[in-house]
């Protein structure tokens, strides 16, 4: 079961950086599609990856979690993808959740 969870994971982490890229796209053309997801992977690398060398802990890492997963519904939102936008959002609450409930 912690495989399939943290494989889960791991696409929407994926996912999000791809759903940066194309907001970013729709409003900033090449610099967007390339700078915004870049920044936000930079982000995640340094401060919530699982072995980031600057880990967060408790509730900052929950705030960044649901600043970069929460941000990336919303952007599918504003493209007009709303079902998309809310189906990505409830599969990583659920994912968070499960991770936290395990212990993961």
């Amino acid at each position: 079961m912690v495989p399939i969870i943290m494989a889960v994971r791991f696409i929407c982490e994926i996912v999000a950086l791809v759903i940066f890229g194309l907001w970013g796209f729709h409003n900033g053309k090449l610099i967007g599609a390339i700078g915004i997801p870049l920044v936000v992977a930079v982000i995640w690398s340094l401060l919530g990856s699982p072995k980031a060398p600057y880990q967060l802990q408790g509730g900052y890492r929950l705030i960044l979690e649901g600043a970069i997963f929460i941000g990336a519904s919303y952007c599918l939102y504003s493209l007009g993808y709303t079902k998309l936008a809310i189906t990505y959002l409830i599969v990583t609450v659920v994912t968070a959740l499960l991770i936290l409930l395990l212990k993961i």
